[in-house]
Formats: C-alpha cells, structure tokens, sequence
C-alpha cells in the first residue's frame, strides 16, 4: 500500500530537506504506478483528507489514480491485536488498521515514512512478529526510497 507525499510543512533547515527527499522519494514511487500496483485503503484516505486544504486536494488528485482496498471485515480484531502486542501503540490506531488491511489483503509492501510507528526497524520487527502469531500475511515494510532501490 502507498501513501502519497505529504505537503510541504513551515519546519526550517534540515526537517525541509527530509520533508523534500521524502516528497521526491514518493513522487517517484507514484511515477511507478504503471508497472507495480499502488493500492491505498481507506484508512489512508481518511489519512489524506486531514490538514490544509490545498493540501488535501494535492494529496487527493494522487490517490484518485490508485486502486482502494476494501476494508476486510476483520481488519479491526487485527489491529487491535496488533495494539495489544505492542507492536503499534494506542495513540496510533489508524496506523493499526493500515497494517491489518495490507496483511489481510496479502499486499506485498507497504510503503511509508512513520519511522515512529512503522517503518523503523524496531517498530517493523515487533509488526513482524505480531502478524506472525495472529497467523496474517506479512508484507515487507520500506520506505518509498528503500522500494524504489529493488526495481532498478
């Protein structure tokens, strides 16, 4: 699953050029989007449709041109287990439901730039293991950069 870029934020010096290589990364990602299959979820939709918004519309336009998961019916006992673990703490539920609806779907990558609660190393081996034991799918977690690398 993919996220579209995030609009650029008001942050000075070097938060505005990670801001810009993760919006560059995605972008390119984006630009893949003939030959590998970009799917987003509802739980990203309702990601995008937050903050500013000519933000919202930008992050919209991208998300239009890509295939919606549907919501598997249990999605929700997934993330909470995934909550219950540990493996995502209680502050971050939608990240939660991202997650579930990728394994559930069987989606071979999930692409992201929350190394909080995702794509860090730490946070992906516990995501790991919880999906494990739950007995779903494990997609591999990257960033856009980390996906773009292996389709050179």
């Amino acid at each position: 699953m993919w996220k579209p870029p995030s609009s650029a934020t008001s942050l000075p010096g070097r938060a505005d050029a990670i801001n810009s290589t993760w919006q560059y990364f995605s972008y390119q990602l984006w630009q893949k989007r003939a030959t590998v299959d970009l799917l987003v979820s509802d739980a990203v939709m309702a990601e995008v449709r937050i903050g500013d918004e000519q933000a919202v519309h930008s992050r919209l336009v991208y998300c239009d041109a890509l295939a919606l998961l549907d919501v598997h019916s249990d999605a929700e006992d997934l993330a909470q287990f995934l909550l219950r673990k540990k493996a995502i703490p209680a502050k971050a539920f939608t990240d939660a439901v991202h997650i579930a609806i990728a394994a559930l779907h069987e989606v071979q990558f999930i692409a992201s730039w929350n190394f909080r609660h995702i794509v860090g190393a730490v946070a992906r081996r516990n995501i790991e293991l919880a999906l494990t034991e739950f007995g779903a799918f494990v997609p591999v977690i990257a960033t856009p950069e980390e996906i773009l690398e292996g389709l050179k």
